[in-house]
């Protein structure tokens, strides 16, 4: 081993000793030092003044230097350590409680924490690709400088956290029935891990990486790196496609759905999605809820689609879409879109976090409520639970107008509810759907009768929306005029 080259005698514990025995000859065992032999199967090994006296003694205190040689104490100079592999053990052994517990890790954060603490005399490493180049800082005449000592203490303290966060939010799993209840946590710990540095942000100029807390829920088969843009498309597809339950197929560009199909046949819900808007899916993102299907595979290879997302690819069709080289093909894990990793949202700001629960829809159809004459009939009904789907995952102000299992026309992102629904209409015309059967979806409720009247106007008779308004009278009775259905659910779906 290196280290031993450099004249130092390796310390270790008994089942890393038997492995270290095969490379180094100046090998001591851990108890042989100590005097104490292992004890409880191992969970008590380094914890002892012996090992931590060594690591702790200031070199620059006589005091420290004089108390080791009174106890017999020998100076450790250089700590690297592998921790057990709690996050590694908690994804594997999901059902074995006592594994993952057996699997924390106490002397080893101790000792990080205790040699960077203490990093001006005594090297931490643990990040394997921080062994080189300390080495060879080791071997110069300089020696190792202190700014570098600070840089591996800082990652020692970093590991130490992640590491801690980990245990924290795998406990937190298993009291949420005994814990007591509050509106929002006191404080928020939150520790990720770089996963992939990525080439740059939105924009060229910003730089950017991905971060984890834990096990991804999606991988990339084929393609180049995925870029922060291409990240955020994929995390925004999948948020809409885990509405559906039946074969459903959503076209995303820029985050923003534009075009969503549904059908007893996966290839049927992307012609669907497609005819909504046929110009926007270039370039786009397609997300399905099914295995993809080569009949569905050869529909979508008509037009250049930089990203596939799929729970799997059938045989034979992955073949045909690695052809081209510039997509990426991106299989995700259904069971991971059942809850999010997080229990909280986030959104930064320039000063602070903002933390909320998140909205993953899915409220009970049996508290919707008809507030006007007109009655929605069953395939309305049918369309407007379809249509709220749509619209929860829209950018406020956000109309969608649908029939009950296709997009016809979307508008979001305005700052007037009235806008949204004009440009939803627009849309909708531009390429030739017929609005005479389509439904409304608001996201929020409506200020003023408005929006009703230019619905009323391209043909829309049945409207669903949160309520709430302090206009709502006008509006229930702007549709009894126009023989409206509408539907109040009691709750919104804001998108800022």
């Amino acid at each position: 081993m290196a280290l031993e080259k450099q004249g130092y005698t390796i310390l270790s514990t008994s089942n890393t000793a038997r492995h270290l025995k095969k490379f180094c000859n100046q090998l001591v065992e851990v108890s042989d030092v100590t005097g104490f032999e292992e004890i409880l199967d191992g969970r008590v090994k380094t914890l002892h003044p012996v090992i931590h006296g060594g690591i702790l003694a200031d070199r620059d205190d006589p005091a420290h230097v004089q108390t080791l040689k009174d106890k017999g104490i020998g100076q450790i100079d250089v700590v690297v350590v592998n921790l057990y592999p709690f996050a590694q053990k908690r994804i594997e052994n999901r059902g074995d409680h006592n594994l993952i517990i057996e699997n924390i890790d106490i002397g080893g954060p101790a000792m990080i924490r205790a040699a960077a603490k203490n990093y001006r005399h005594v090297l931490v490493l643990t990040d394997p690709l921080d062994y080189p180049p300390t080495l060879e800082m080791m071997e110069s005449e300089a020696g190792v400088p202190e700014a570098w000592r600070l840089y591996l203490a800082h990652k020692a303290f970093e590991l130490s956290s992640a590491y801690d966060f980990q245990i924290m939010d795998y406990l937190s799993e298993h009291h949420l029935d005994t814990a007591p209840s509050t509106e929002m946590p006191h404080s928020l710990d939150l520790s990720f891990t770089l996963n992939q540095k990525l080439r740059y942000g939105e924009n060229p100029h910003q730089n950017a990486g991905l971060y984890v807390d834990r096990k991804e829920g999606w991988k990339c088969l084929h393609g180049k790196e995925l870029s922060f843009n291409n990240i955020l498309d994929i995390d925004s597809s999948l948020k809409m496609v885990r509405l559906f339950e039946e074969p459903t197929v959503v076209i995303t560009k820029h985050t923003t759905p534009c075009g969503v199909g549904s059908a007893d046949k996966l290839a049927e819900a992307y012609r669907k999605a497609f005819a909504a808007d046929n110009i926007s899916p270039f370039g786009g993102i397609v997300a399905v809820n099914r295995p993809l299907d080569l009949e569905t595979a050869v529909c979508i290879n008509s037009i250049f689609t930089e990203i596939i997302i799929a729970p799997d690819y059938e045989p034979g069709v992955l073949e045909v879409l690695v052809k081209k080289k510039n997509r990426r093909l991106i299989q995700y894990d259904p069971q991971l879109l059942v809850k999010p990793a997080h229990p909280y949202e986030f959104r930064t700001m320039w000063w602070g976090l903002l933390a909320q629960e998140w909205d993953l829809i899915g409220e009970d159809y049996s508290n919707w409520k008809v507030v006007t004459r007109e009655k929605p009939s069953s395939d309305q009904f049918e369309a407007l639970i379809w249509g709220w789907k749509v619209v929860s995952q829209l950018r406020s102000n956000a109309i969608a107008l649908t029939g009950k299992d296709q997009t016809l026309g979307l508008g979001m992102g305005q700052t007037s509810r009235v806008d949204a629904a004009e440009i939803a209409i627009w849309k909708a015309k531009k390429f030739g759907h017929d609005l005479s059967s389509a439904v409304c979806a608001s996201d929020g409720f409506f200020p003023y009768r408005d929006s009703v009247d230019v619905l009323y106007r391209a043909g829309v008779r049945a409207i669903i929306q949160p309520g709430g308004s302090k206009a709502d009278d006008e509006i229930i009775q702007a549709c009894n005029e126009l023989d409206i259905a509408m539907v109040f659910t009691g709750v919104r779906h804001f998108r800022h």
